[in-house]
């Protein structure tokens, strides 16, 4: 390629195969350039010969057009001559004018080679006109001489368009290519004298605008203008000033605005002057706490265009310009409002508060905003621009301020959707001690409002929030209409706590939010408040599920966090459907159809709780009550036991299994001893527990096929002992059971039809939790009422003497009685056995099952099968 390339070179001629190949092949950089160089050499030369040539040629041009012109006049002569002679002779015969006609023709081609050399000539010089006027504004945008550039590019464009010679020639494309590029080239010069002149910097501490001189190339005029006028004069001249607006207004916002505004803490701005360069600096503190105020902000941010103009437009002997008019030439007319969005998403939309207190304290804030704003469009926008925009509802601060109480809802929902999220993935499991009952009353909603504020940092100030009018209008009416609403002590979350309290803060604030401003704003409030409830709902138990089921203690405190979100739930449902209907709540309860649709809606969430806590109440009875008939079994070890019950070893394995059994419904009792759970639901809990190990120590007496004497004492007393030690469980003291003794009948009577509270909840609940289908803890009740006798008598007398732990522990479990029967099966008569059938006392046992254990007890004679018949025949 190199040798190609030496040989075009040295050589005289160029073909096309030449510029084939060396458009086919692949050149070094130093032969490139070396061609290059060389090329341009003898375009040059080329120029150079032509152009003297044409000069040479100039006279023998003039020379041979005046000879034509003679020429013509002889032919003009002749021609007159030839047709007299044709007239004379005719042409046949002297054939004169085909010659003469010929001449002519020639003469006319001669003729039009000489205009078209003419034309030639006369583009050659405007080409060297055109030429030297490139020569000269070159050097000039070589020597950054910005304005003379802008002048000698626009001269150089009349010249340009005023050659008629060039017209339709591709050399006119050529030249506007080639100004295009200068005027390229002034703009990227102008461009780096501007960041020359004027540079921003954003550390860690300190946020600086630099202004300093330009370099002079070139001698100045007195009173020559600002270094900044002189950029924006050049570039006005190309009709590109508003490029360089809106690159230095770009710059800086991008350069130092937004970084300046993404410091939490501003200190105050000074301006120093070093030499000829003036400094503008603004202290950060990103480690500080706390936040600059808004006024702050806006001032320093003022001070700093102020020094900006009062640096970049300001002539060499100190005369300011107009301000509109050096603002207009300084500042991009979008920048004004980029600059106002920035303030406005830095000092009011990441700072709006989640307090009504807060909020009338952050409107003076707001204020001084607008002001600003307007301090901004008034100086530096365009007159023009200004009269357009001062009504104008597409300003970033003036917009905002029309929806503060739009952004406050829902900063303010936001925030407890947030704080709710972190409440449900906290591992922390902590419980709200309850002192009592819960009693829902006007005093407790003002209590949950104000609560709802900041329960963690335990400011309970009145003036933190305080229930509207509206709202204790509402539940005056609620608890006027519906009596006692209340939820028995018992152990629940601080979480869940939590929860209610913000739920009730939100549905406050939906009373007091003005309409006029925000018409959506109040049901935001309410929905966020429904949907508080279902955030934690379905975040809580996916994400502690595995603790829920391993811990029975948690299992049952979440079952109580679900009763009690169900019970706030469906009141807060009852309360929004009767607050008052006024300017400010029309929206939440406008007519009798929307009131039931949003107590409907309140009213599907609280059953969405009872029935996850009704499942998961129910999983934790299943699996523990497995466990406990696996102990009470003992294993293949324990059917051995069973069968052989009389053997040293056999009632070593009976003591051991009943005292495991014990052992583990000990610590079942405790996670849900009273106040953990209510009574009701301890006494619940507990029958299930033990009847599932009263069936299975049942199960496996019945499985034996062959029972000894000795080992129907053995196996009687065993079954007695495991009676007797778990309804030792049963007993509960005094103290525990008279925080419930006012409420007993509630705990008893209450129906879901009757009472839409916690207790009709929780019995509904636990009525279909014990009758969930599952054999091994089937329960035949009906509801909290059925069969609990013990409960109310324990519950509503503790002062008088306690039921005893047999009585508790017959009426809450379904097999106790069975057991005790069994045990008497096991060592009494056939004949005991028949009476005991025909009194009706044995009716927990069914035929089979009876005639099953005289198989076993009895050895198979005669009298054996009579009696059995007559079993069957009863």
């Amino acid at each position: 390629m190199d040798v190609l390339v030496s040989r075009i070179l040295e050589s005289d001629t160029h073909s096309p195969q030449s510029t084939d190949a060396l458009l086919e092949s692949e050149l070094t950089l130093d032969v490139a350039q070396k061609l290059s160089t060389e090329l341009n050499t003898r375009l040059r030369q080329c120029k150079t010969e032509l152009k003297q040539s044409l000069i040479d040629n100039r006279d023998t041009y003039t020379a041979a057009v005046d000879e034509v012109e003679r020429a013509q006049e002889s032919i003009t002569q002749l021609l007159h001559g030839v047709d007299e002679l044709q007239a004379m002779f005719g042409d046949e015969e002297t054939g004169i004018r085909a010659r003469v006609i010929e001449a002519i023709e020639r003469e006319a081609q001669a003729r039009k080679q000489i205009q078209d050399n003419s034309v030639v000539l006369e583009g050659l010089r405007v080409l060297e006109s055109i030429n030297a006027e490139l020569r000269a504004m070159d050097a000039l945008v070589r020597d950054a001489r910005h304005m003379e550039a802008a002048k000698a590019i626009r001269a150089v464009e009349a010249t340009v368009v005023d050659a008629h010679a060039l017209d339709g020639t591709r050399i006119r494309a050529v030249l506007g290519d080639r100004i295009h590029l200068a005027a390229i080239n002034v703009k990227e010069n102008v461009l780096r004298d501007l960041r020359h002149l004027v540079s921003f910097e954003v550390t860690d501490s300190v946020a600086t605008i630099r202004v300093a001189p330009l370099a002079k190339k070139h001698a100045q005029p007195p009173n020559a203008s600002s270094d900044l006028a002189e950029l924006f004069s050049a570039l006005s001249t190309l009709d590109a000033g508003d490029d360089l607006a809106q690159a230095f207004s770009d710059c800086f916002v991008r350069d130092f605005v937004s970084p300046l505004l993404s410091v939490s803490v501003l200190a105050d701005s000074t301006v120093k002057s070093t030499n000829d360069t003036k400094i503008f600096e603004v202290s950060l503190h990103r480690e500080a706490d706390g936040t600059t105020s808004a006024s702050t902000v806006c001032n320093i941010l003022s001070e700093a265009l102020g020094f900006v103009n009062e640096s970049l437009l300001r002539n060499d002997s100190g005369e300011e310009s107009s301000l509109l008019k050096v603002a207009s030439m300084l500042w991009a007319d979008g920048c004004v409002p980029r600059l106002a969005t920035l303030v406005v998403e830095r000092c009011m939309l990441s700072c709006i508060p989640t307090t009504r207190r807060a909020l009338a304290e952050f409107n003076n804030q707001i204020d001084v905003l607008v002001a600003f704003e307007d301090r901004l469009f008034g100086e530096l926008c365009t007159e023009a621009a200004n009269e357009n925009d001062v009504s104008s509802a597409d300003r970033p601060i003036r917009s905002k301020v029309g929806q503060i109480e739009g952004l406050f809802a829902r900063r303010r929902c936001d925030e407890s959707l947030n704080s709710v999220r972190k409440l449900a993935e906290s591992s922390s499991f902590s419980v709200a001690t309850m002192d009592g009952h819960e009693r829902w009353t006007v005093d407790l909603v003002k209590q949950m409002v104000i609560s709802s504020d900041d329960v963690e940092s335990g400011d309970t100030d009145a003036d933190c929030q305080t229930a509207s009018s509206s709202l204790v209008e509402g539940a005056s009416k609620l608890v006027a209409g519906r009596g006692l609403l209340l939820f028995p002590k018992c152990t629940v979350s601080a979480a869940i706590r939590r929860l209610v309290m913000t739920a009730y803060g939100l549905v406050n604030e939906g009373t007091q939010s003005s309409l006029d401003t925000a018409p959506h704003v109040s049901r935001m409030f309410v929905d966020t408040a429904q949907c508080v409830f279902d955030v934690y709902r379905a975040l809580f138990f996916a994400l502690h599920r595995t603790q829920l089921t391993k811990i029975p203690a948690l299992g049952w405190q979440f079952f109580n966090d679900c009763m009690y979100a169900a019970h706030h739930a469906g009141i807060i449902g009852d309360l929004v459907a009767l607050l008052p209907e006024t300017p400010k709540t029309h929206h939440l309860s406008s007519s009798s159809s929307s009131a039931a649709a949003t107590s409907s809606e309140w009213t599907a969430t609280a059953r969405l709780y009872v029935s996850i806590g009704k499942t998961h109440a129910a999983s934790i009875v299943r699996q523990e009550t497995e466990e406990l008939r696996r102990l009470s079994t003992g294993g293949s070890k324990g059917a051995d036991a069973f069968a052989s019950a009389s053997k040293d070893a056999s009632k070593a394995q009976l003591a051991k299994i009943a005292n495991q059994v014990r052992l583990s419904l000990t610590q079942l009792a405790r996670a849900i001893r009273p106040p953990a759970v209510t009574p009701h639901v301890f006494y619940r809990t507990l029958g299930c527990y033990a009847d599932a190990v009263f069936g299975a120590t049942i199960d496996a007496i019945a499985s034996i096929v062959d029972i000894g004497a000795d080992d129907s004492q053995v196996l009687s007393e065993h079954c007695r002992s495991t009676l007797h030690l778990l309804a030792q469980l049963f007993l509960l003291d005094a103290s525990v059971l008279e925080p419930y003794a006012d409420i007993a009948p509630s705990m008893q009577t209450s129906r879901p039809s009757d009472n839409p509270g916690l207790l009709s909840n929780a019995d509904a609940a636990f009525e279909d939790l014990l009758n969930s289908g599952d054999d091994d803890i089937d329960n035949d009740n009906e509801g909290v009422a059925g069969g609990d006798e013990s409960l109310a008598s324990g519950i509503s007398s503790p002062r008088r003497s306690l039921p005893s732990a047999m009585k508790l522990a017959n009426e809450h479990c379904k097999l106790a009685n069975k057991l005790v029967q069994l045990a008497d099966i096991l060592v009494i008569s056939r004949a005991d056995i028949l009476a005991r059938r025909r009194a009706g006392l044995l009716e927990d046992f069914t035929v089979d099952e009876l005639v099953e254990l005289v198989r076993a007890l009895f050895t198979g004679t005669i009298e054996r099968e009579r009696d059995i018949m007559e079993l069957e025949s009863l």
